[in-house]
């Protein structure tokens, strides 16, 4: 067994070096992920005391391994003091997507894992590990690496040497204590400002310690404020006992140090969460909104901003951390000094709820595991009941008690993966939020159950097995309706689901999320669809969507094919309602690659020469489909139309572009089979209408003319901006006969085949006499733009392989 100490200042990494060294050897970060990735299976130790960073290193250890691709699977398992063997089973196989049944013994979950990574490369990290049992990796079902031969790697962070022992690790890496510069570095950065070397050198080089310094520290609004509180933080570290000891008291200084009483109750809550489990946002802030920790807001978004804002607080103040983007965690020495049991604790929530009068009613079973029924007159006495959270528990159905919680805010039924109907709610007329998602097994909800629920706000039943809905038609506040990934949902599902007449009028439903396109079949007998609506129907589309992309009543659509829009017609009264602003994407492919991993605002490519342009409020996206007549519709009402990698629609291979009426905007893409841009009688109407203004056009193979078979004089009155890059058959961009009065700005790139502008010798004053701004780079056969002098121009600039002139 070898081991380390890292973290020392980083030295450049040799991917041949040879870590069979002594004992205690110091090794930089760099060069600990490489133990990760060198092909040898082993069992890898990252030890030491709370807050030193082993996490951390871990974490860097697992994401390197992923983003290489090196392993087949890779399984992050938290753990703690407290989470029993059994429970770290469960949380592998959970991982594995292993379905554990009901009654199945340790013994047979263990050789399910056993099977199932035995034939794999896999990355296993067991983070914060307590073991004491000889031999835990076997029992937990975790194949020797040694022995597999595939180069498998499991990571182990644990403050005990009892469980460094038990895992049998080759190499062992304790993390070394930051430098002082390293942590005058840590400090300068979080707050900004100088601070006395005594108060670093305190710290002992711990990085949550100086996190935590660093965040009770931040946010001063003045010099002599900042001295007081200085002088306050060397009175927290009191004198040197130890690491661990500074550590707490700086744990307890950082509490005190929150702005608010809200931040500390918000964050105390927090530890109501198991300390093996990350904490969801979206459940905690509402938690915090019904325990009315989030005072005077007026709804749920309005928490939902609130709460945000809190969280980012404790992030920045070392109490909390983010891990993703949908969950937090509390750090387990945080946990240990912020305890229930301590001075603090559970007693200043409670003394502040007495102190204000305030009664809190709630039953929170989540995780429940064992539990599968709920005895039938349970809920009868529980009349002052708000909340009730039955999440990752086993129950099969709710019973008939449930319909005395006439008090009933919050009803949470997240992954009852045994649920198979929702019944007995028809009497919770107070209620606000319903959440089932993830209950696979969930088929119906009871006919009349949102019949008196006029405060609803939030329904969720997406990725359940749903088959219809009752209706909604009393639900005048409905601000979320999540459907999608539910595949039993029948096609007439959109008829069976009416909203008010209100709800459409005030636009309140904000958030409509819906599964596969096939779900939706009629555009036209769905007048009541509101503005500011998200729809998901794409089984294919890998992006989240923000709870706050929707702020500006825009309808957003992600769709696999064009045929959802065959019933939307051009005169549908939808497009003064539903669609008065849109964003719509048409595409069969996962767009991380190009979007990222969330829907995000377009930016107009043409801000920086028409200062006028700007966002646009109807934008369609359409991504490797053809485009049929089905979305002829939606082309009449798009102003920004982007179209790339089409594919062929017809003989005579089109874009339909006369169908873009609306458009002032057009950007064209990698469509490679396209020769002809513009047909004559395309131009005619367009010049007509007068609307389309810019034009980009990028990456086409094949495209040999802008506009083939004008013999007559043509103006193209409306084109105002146009760019084209990387067009190589591209001899002449326009014909002789057609005109651009308009055109202010022209820029051409990378065309290695023009020759000229026009096809034909023109005189300038006749074929551009507006242009300001003209670009030409990388066109090495181009000898001629048109004849004579440009009357308007302002902004020439010609670049060429041997530079500019």
């Amino acid at each position: 067994m070898a081991s380390y100490c890292c973290f020392r200042k980083s030295r450049r990494p040799s991917p041949y070096m040879d870590f069979t060294i002594p004992r205690f050897r110091l090794i930089s970060i760099q060069d600990m992920l490489y133990l990760v990735l060198r092909p040898e299976g082993e069992v890898v130790v990252i030890e030491g005391i709370g807050g030193l960073g082993k996490t951390w290193a871990a974490r860097a250890a697992f994401e390197t391994a992923r983003n290489s691709n090196r392993f087949d699977n890779y399984l992050w398992i938290s753990l703690s003091g407290r989470c029993s063997r059994r429970r770290c089973i469960e949380k592998i196989a959970t991982c594995l997507s292993i379905d554990i049944g009901e009654e199945l013994l340790s013994s047979r979950i263990r050789v399910m894992i056993m099977e199932h990574l035995a034939r794999s490369k896999f990355l296993v990290v067991l983070d914060n590990a307590y073991f004491v049992e000889d031999n835990i990796l076997r029992y937990l079902g975790i194949p020797d690496p040694r022995e597999q031969n595939f180069g498998s790697k499991v990571i182990v962070t644990t403050r005990t040497g009892r469980a460094t022992a038990v895992v049998k690790p080759m190499i062992v890496i304790t993390p070394e204590p930051l430098t002082y510069q390293a942590s005058y570095d840590l400090l300068h950065e979080k707050i900004g400002k100088d601070i006395d070397p005594d108060l670093i050198e305190n710290c002992f080089g711990m990085p949550l310690s100086l996190i935590l310094l660093g965040g009770a520290l931040c946010d001063v609004p003045t010099q002599e404020e900042f001295r007081v509180l200085i002088r306050e933080a060397y009175v927290a570290q009191g004198p040197k006992v130890s690491v661990f000891t500074t550590m707490i008291r700086l744990v307890q200084f950082g509490y005190r140090r929150l702005p608010s009483v809200t931040a500390r109750l918000c964050f105390q809550y927090c530890l109501n969460f198991p300390d093996d489990e990350a904490v969801p946002i979206k459940d905690l802030i509402i938690l915090w909104m019904v325990h009315d920790l989030i005072p005077e807001t007026r709804g749920y978004h309005e928490a939902n901003c609130i709460g945000m804002e809190i969280l980012h607080v404790l992030s920045k103040h070392g109490l909390i951390h983010f891990e993703g983007e949908d969950h937090i965690r509390v750090h387990d020495v945080i946990r240990e000094t912020v305890f229930p049991e301590h001075e603090n604790g559970y007693a200043e929530l409670y003394d502040w709820y007495i102190d204000n009068c305030i009664r809190i009613s709630e039953l929170f079973l989540r995780g429940n595991h064992y539990m599968r029924t709920i005895c039938e007159d349970f809920f009868c006495r529980e009349g002052i009941l708000r909340v009730l959270d039955l999440s990752f528990t086993r129950i099969i159905f709710l019973p008939q008690s449930i319909s005395h919680l006439s008090y009933l805010r919050f009803l949470l039924l997240v992954e009852c993966g045994h649920l198979e109907k929702i019944q007995h709610i028809g009497a919770l007329e107070k209620l606000e939020i319903l959440k089932a998602s993830g209950c696979c097994s969930l088929k119906s909800v009871e006919s009349g159950s949102f019949d008196r629920m006029s405060l609803l706000e939030i329904l969720d039943l997406s990725k359940t097995s749903i088959e219809c809905l009752p209706s909604l038609a009393a639900c005048t506040k409905l601000n979320k309706l999540l459907l999608q990934d539910c595949p039993c949902l029948s096609e007439q599902t959109t008829e069976t689901i009416r909203f008010p007449f209100g709800v459409s009028k005030k636009g309140a439903a904000r958030n409509l999320q819906l599964g596969e396109s096939k779900d939706l079949v009629d555009w036209m007998d769905m007048h009541w669809l509101p503005c500011g609506l998200t729809f998901k129907l794409s089984d294919r589309f890998g992006m989240s969507i923000s709870q706050d992309v929707n702020q500006t009543s825009k309808t957003y659509i992600h769709a696999n094919h064009a045929n959802l829009f065959q019933s939307l017609d051009k005169e549908s009264t939808l497009w003064l309602n539903c669609f008065r602003k849109f964003h719509i994407i048409i595409s069969p492919l996962k767009f991380d690659e190009t979007m990222g991993n969330e829907f995000i605002e377009p930016k107009t490519k043409f801000s920086s020469v028409d200062l006028r342009s700007s966002d646009f409020d109807r934008f369609l996206e359409v991504n490797c489909v053809s485009i049929t007549n089905d979305i002829e519709g939606v082309l009449g009402h798009a102003v920004l139309i982007s179209l790339k990698s089409v594919t062929e629609t017809d003989e005579v291979w089109s874009l339909n572009t006369g169908k873009m009426t609306a458009a002032q905007e057009l950007w064209i893409e990698e469509c490679h089979q396209l020769e002809n841009l513009f047909l004559v009688e395309e131009v005619h109407v367009l010049s007509r209408i007068g609307k389309l203004h810019n034009i980009w056009i990028s990456n086409m193979e094949n495209l040999a003319y802008f506009c083939q078979g004008i013999e007559v004089l043509t103006s193209f009155s409306c084109l105002m901006h146009m760019h084209l890059d990387c067009c190589p058959k591209l001899n002449f961009l326009f014909p002789s006969s057609l005109r651009l009065p308009n055109l202010r700005s022209l820029h051409i790139r990378f065309c290695d085949s023009l020759k000229r502008v026009f096809d034909e010798p023109i005189n300038a004053e006749y074929a551009l006499p507006g242009l300001q701004t003209l670009q030409l780079w990388e066109l090495p056969e181009l000898s001629c733009i048109c004849g004579g002098v440009l009357p308007s121009l302002k902004d020439l600039k010609v670049k060429r392989a041997g530079g500019t002139i």
